[in-house]
């Protein structure tokens, strides 16, 4: 398992370390703005998950607000609304993983607020969304969509606030990170006094973060992720449930976190451009029926994050997981545990048919930038080999049971 090709880029060297560590001592950070292209200055903070949790206190809403949320995205989302003291309330998404606009529209005289989930770096019709919120607070959780647009405006700029992260895996990938854009100068300078007021990581946390990041990384990276890595972090996701468990650290951005971004956020274009090429290689060369992708709409530009495959069943869904990693190739099956978690810690009313459909079928696929040439090629001419041998042998499937 020496070749397994891991579904993400984590990135973080020694070379990295060395080229932070003399800023450890260096408090001045807590005034800096981070400038992200396209977008502007940016307040940084310590996590996306952070972000969250403190754009939702910014707003000044009235206790236990309802948030609408999407039911397909990442969990620690619906414990930063709890955390802020409110209740989500969760909103369907179309085939694109993004906020179902009909669904929404259902839903929306029941909302005080709502956060717009950019998801594997598609986005959503914040035109739309925009429209049906009428005025309301939105909140764009751009976790994953940095570089994306729609018309040529970035995702992140549309809404009252934008939420960004630097989580190791991501485009610009520090360890931990994010940072928060507002265009409203009343709701800005609430964002900045919060987070100011947070506590500021000491020397020793900032030593031990940068350790820790080394080495999750090494484990996230060939050769260790198929060695060592790939098991780990089986073991970690069967014990901490991303639903009610995952931690959110209040306090400031580490110092080395918003170094590396500085450093990172200058390749940003040319990270996504390669990305997207990857992308487009598996549109054009992918033996799959195109509803089984993600599109571009007209007038859209996707990061390309992430490269999910609809299937038709999860028992389908499953055969070509096992199937990949059998061929040292890693995939995954986002947010699994996401249905019945939500029912049982956050209410969730199984109204949101589309996007357990998708819970369930979906398989996201290598496409991060340091892919080689050869890897594009090999996870294309697998897909495509099963497909056209599942096609002439359904039975294959038999022995999968619903997951």
């Amino acid at each position: 398992m020496l070749s397994l090709i891991p579904t993400e880029a984590w990135e973080y060297s020694l070379k990295d370390i060395i080229s932070v560590a003399s800023s450890l001592f260096n408090k001045k950070y807590k005034d800096e703005l981070l400038d992200l292209p396209g977008i502007g200055k940016c307040v940084p903070i310590r996590s996306g998950r952070v972000g969250i949790l403190i754009a939702l206190k910014a707003l000044s809403l009235k206790p236990d607000s309802k948030i609408g949320v999407p039911l397909y995205c990442c969990p620690v989302v619906f414990k930063a609304i709890k955390t802020a003291g409110h209740t989500p309330v969760f909103i369907d998404v179309e085939n694109d993983y993004c906020l179902s606009t009909t669904d929404l529209s259902h839903k929306a005289d029941g909302l005080d607020a709502l956060i717009a989930v950019h998801m594997f770096g598609q986005a959503c019709d914040m035109k739309n969304v925009l429209k049906i919120m009428a005025g309301k607070p939105v909140i764009e959780d751009a976790a994953q969509s940095l570089g994306s647009l729609i018309d040529g405006k970035p995702t992140g700029t549309f809404g009252h606030i934008g939420v960004f992260s630097f989580r190791s895996g991501k485009y610009i990938t520090s360890g931990e990170g994010g940072a928060i854009f507002c265009k409203n100068d009343t709701i800005s300078q609430r964002l900045v006094a919060t987070i100011r007021e947070l506590p500021s990581p000491d020397i020793k946390s900032e030593i031990a973060h940068l350790i820790e990041t080394y080495i999750r990384t090494k484990l996230r990276s060939r050769p260790l992720w198929g060695l060592l890595g790939s098991k780990i972090w089986k073991i970690y996701n069967r014990k901490v449930s991303f639903i009610d468990k995952s931690p959110i650290t209040l306090g400031q951005i580490f110092v080395s976190d918003l170094k590396i971004a500085k450093q990172r956020i200058k390749n940003l274009n040319q990270l996504i451009e390669g990305q997207r090429e990857n992308a487009r290689y598996y549109l054009e060369q992918l033996n799959v029926p195109k509803e089984m992708l993600c599109l571009e709409p007209s007038g859209y530009f996707y990061n390309r994050f992430m490269f999910p495959i609809k299937f038709n069943s999860p028992e389908e869904c499953q055969y070509f997981s096992d199937l990949l990693v059998k061929n040292n190739i890693s995939s995954s099956r986002p947010y699994l545990d996401v249905i019945e978690g939500a029912h049982e810690h956050y209410n969730y009313q199984k109204d949101c048919p589309t996007a357990e459909n998708l819970l369930h079928t979906t398989l996201v696929i290598p496409v991060h930038y340091n892919l080689r040439k050869k890897d594009i090629i090999k996870i294309t001419e697998t897909i495509n080999k099963a497909l056209k041998n599942l096609k002439h042998n359904r039975t294959k499937l038999s022995d999968y049971k619903f997951v």
